[in-house]
């Protein structure tokens, strides 16, 4: 699917649309807000690179997704076990973080299935 890198790209940026909204939305307070733009810059450059070499960038990027998705189950887990979890703009925006990244990874699997298949 050729499709796939500008996916990607539109992944990125809805990322880092997401960190800008929760540092703004915060009152500009928290520079963690945006740790989603982390694997959003990430995986527009490895769509980039799709561009020139697509196995290799698509499988960068779904890497990206992947650490995308596990790092706010990090925080979200423990948190939840020790039943001190909050559904407030950070809480929500781990989730979403999560949801973009995992939604992303699905697209990308099911892409290297096809294109396998199609050899």
């Amino acid at each position: 699917m050729k499709k796939i890198p500008i996916i990607g790209m539109s992944t990125g940026i809805i990322l880092i649309a997401m960190a800008l909204a929760g540092y703004y939305g915060s009152g500009a307070v928290s520079k963690t807000a945006f740790i989603p733009a982390v694997p959003g810059i990430l995986i527009i450059l490895s769509c980039l690179v799709a561009l020139v070499k697509l196995k290799l960038g698509m499988h960068l990027a779904a890497l990206f997704a992947l650490l995308g998705f596990i790092a706010p189950l990090g925080r979200i887990i423990p948190t939840a076990i020790k039943g001190t979890f909050e559904f407030d703009l950070a809480g929500i925006m781990m989730i979403l973080m999560g949801v973009v990244c995992l939604a992303f990874l699905v697209l990308c699997v099911k892409s290297f299935i096809d294109a396998r298949r199609n050899k």
